[in-house]
């Protein structure tokens, strides 16, 4: 149980940094929302230059293996969906197809995976426990939004009906 919750941390500890959404406590102006949200969390987690340096080499290797992943996983759906127009189409044909999709989803899982172990072994445990913080904070606001629109949006719906 406590390896799963670890692991769910870490999870969210390098969505955190990935994230591109605004989580703008000050904003620095000119600058894109997502370059605000990571200068506010490496500010808030005190990281030294050498960290910064390794978040950012692990975010960019991320991102162009993910990126290759998913482009070739986005194109193998789309054969899926075209070989399943086809009348004749059997399951036994589509197997190899099927397969190289589950392939490609688990390489992305694993991927995933490779990224928090990489996070984890560049911050500290104190920095990793703050990170979850914030997180946990970002995600509460963004919680509040959401039942807000969803609110406003339901009484819309309901003086057009």
């Amino acid at each position: 149980m406590m390896k799963k919750i670890r692991l769910v941390i870490i999870g969210l500890v390098v969505s955190l940094i990935m994230a591109s959404s605004v989580y703008a406590q000050g904003q620095s102006v000119g600058k894109p929302d997502g370059a605000r949200l990571k200068e506010s969390i490496y500010k808030e987690l005190n990281l030294t230059a050498e960290q910064q340096k390794k978040l950012e080499e692990n975010r960019a290797k991320q991102r162009q293996m993910n990126s290759q992943l998913r482009t070739a996983l986005t194109e193998k759906e789309k054969q899926l969906q075209q070989s399943l127009k086809d009348p004749d189409v059997t399951r036994a044909k589509l197997e190899p197809l099927v397969g190289e999709i589950k392939s490609l989803q688990a390489q992305l899982i694993d991927q995933r995976v490779s990224g928090i172990f990489a996070v984890k072994e560049i911050l500290t445990p104190e920095q990793i426990s703050k990170l979850t913080q914030l997180m946990e904070k970002r995600r509460e606001n963004r919680k509040g939004r959401f039942q807000g629109w969803q609110k406003k949006h339901q009484g819309m719906e309901s003086e057009q009906g």
